[in-house]
């Protein structure tokens, strides 16, 4: 074309940018000011939005900077803001983005989309919840299914089931203006919400009243079953699933396999992965070889699980060794566990729980220069384990415990309740189980170490302030410990109450002195 225009290029590289050639599209950006040609809203919102695809934030500020010194945020430009905070929130700039939020005197729906999801992802849901109040304050909740979705993620993660139930009532009243797809997919995230808050009934109750289910509602309360340690029901909802004519895909298999192994169906497990490759013609995936070899090392058939990652036709990965180190960690083979944990670090160098899972195998077995030597290694590669924590929902809000915090106002006042209330489960038969202390120091130092579990403090806490009757639900960041698992169970024998806890595998359903883990986990 003997002559263009500003139009011309930003069609140009708006039309590349939606078809993926995202560096072509900055070609032509670079050639449009080369030319001489400067760029309008247009032009910048979709170099923008490339921005946002390649994490180019530089490019972004840049632009950012361009459009402050022409003038062209000086009016209103909700389709250019949002662009704006959308490039700093996808590319981790969370600061950015909320200051150009907060600049924007017109918002829409896209805008508070975009605002909220990124902190959402980004692990800041107290800041997402309180943004999505706002929202709502502002009447913007015209809102997309996908908005529904974040929040009620958001509500899983932090275990709120107040508002969990809240945004569940409020979903209740638009599903009728939904179309089909739309609304078993608010359903089926809702019911995702009710499974990660602890509240499995509910959960049930809703997808028993859906008149229309897809693959994804069947795979999430096949799961659902799994994670709470009722497998057999798991593998009654896969006939029924099969039943209503929906084929089951690796996801699916992946949670009834998981099923298995957190319940001890060994048989059963091999059965399915075998029917999974011959009768359905499913390849399966590095995450079903580990789900077998975890089947394998949790019921104590170690060589078998050895075996069986000898038989994989790919290459085992880090993640393959590091299932097979955590069995034998809790079955106590320390030369099969050396071995695994060899393999992990190779793969993975830089992966702290391969270290920890090492060193714990080593303080079981009262290996302390190994101990020593483990920690001398992470030290050098300046790696640090996990800080554990526990959160646990009083009084519609929720409280956060790291281990050993006393730094709270009334941490004294837990620290003697969880005293009192030590003694008195002694008394019907609780002793302190110390093999959870990875590190060689007296007896007594390692019963008031267990003493600063976060879960416990979480605990202590709830029943200063509901009395010791009720449920009580308590998250964890880290695998729940001996010593915490038989505390709980001798709690619910001295009080009237119910504890559901859930930790990053599964969830513990502690009621009478029982777990619904059967103390398989």
């Amino acid at each position: 074309m003997p002559h263009r225009d500003v139009v011309l290029f930003t069609a140009m590289v708006s039309g590349l940018s939606q078809n993926g050639l995202a560096c072509e599209a900055l070609d032509f950006f670079s050639k449009m000011l080369d030319e001489g040609y400067s760029p309008n809203n247009v032009t910048i919102t979709s170099v923008l939005s490339i921005c946002s695809k390649i994490y180019g934030h530089v490019l972004g500020r840049v632009l950012h900077g361009f459009t402050l010194r022409g003038g062209l945020l000086d009016k209103a430009d909700i389709v250019m803001g949002t662009a704006l905070l959308d490039m700093y929130a996808k590319c981790g700039k969370l600061c950015y983005a909320k200051r150009v939020f907060d600049c924007m005197t017109e918002r829409n729906n896209a805008s508070w989309n975009s605002i909220i999801t990124a902190f959402a992802l980004n692990g800041s849901f107290h800041v997402a919840l309180e943004l999505f109040k706002d929202m709502i304050l502002e009447n913007h909740l015209q809102s997309r299914s996908d908005m529904f979705v974040v929040i009620l993620n958001v509500c899983g993660a932090t275990m709120d089931i107040r508002k969990g139930k809240e945004l569940h009532a409020y979903i209740h009243k638009l599903l009728s203006n939904k179309t089909d797809d739309e609304s078993i997919a608010l359903c089926n995230s809702i019911i995702n919400m009710y499974i990660k808050v602890g509240n499995f009934d509910s959960a049930k109750l809703l997808f028993e009243t859906m008149k229309k289910r897809n693959l994804i509602t069947w795979t999430m309360i096949i799961s659902g079953y799994g994670s709470y340690g009722f497998s057999q029901q798991a593998l009654h909802a896969f006939t029924e699933m099969e039943s209503s004519g929906i084929q089951p895909d690796r996801v699916a298999f992946l949670s009834l396999l998981s099923a298995c192994s957190h319940s001890g169906m060994v048989e059963q497990g091999i059965k399915l992965f075998t029917s999974m490759q011959e009768d359905y013609g499913i390849v399966p995936g590095m995450e079903h070889y580990a789900c077998m070899v975890d089947t394998y090392g949790r019921a104590g058939r170690l060589e078998e699980a050895y075996e069986f990652i000898n038989q994989i036709p790919l290459v085992p990965s880090s993640f393959i060794w590091a299932t097979l180190l955590s069995s034998c960690r809790n079955h106590k083979n320390v030369e099969l566990g050396e071995f695994a944990a060899k393999n992990a670090i190779e793969l993975d160098p830089y992966n702290v729980g391969n270290y920890v899972m090492l060193s714990r195998l080593y303080a079981d077995a009262c290996r302390w220069e190994d101990v020593a030597k483990v920690r001398s290694i992470m030290k050098e590669l300046r790696l640090k384990p996990d800080t554990a924590c526990s959160w646990v929902q009083v009084k519609g809000r929720v409280y956060k415990f790291s281990v050993a915090d006393y730094s709270k106002e009334n941490s004294k006042e837990i620290c003697i309740h969880l005293g009192t209330v030590t003694e008195k489960m002694k008394i019907v038969g609780y002793v302190p189980d110390t093999s959870s202390v990875g590190h060689k120091t007296k007896e007594e130092d390692k019963v008031n170490d267990l003493c600063g579990h976060s879960e416990k403090l979480a605990l202590a806490f709830a029943l200063m302030n509901c009395g010791g009757e009720g449920l009580v639900r308590i998250g964890k960041n880290l695998r729940v410990c001996r010593d915490c698992h038989k505390f709980f169970k001798y709690i619910t024998l001295i009080y009237n109450m119910q504890i559901i806890m859930k930790d990053p595998n599964r969830f513990h359903c502690f009621n009478k002195g029982c777990c619904s883990c059967s103390d398989y986990w």
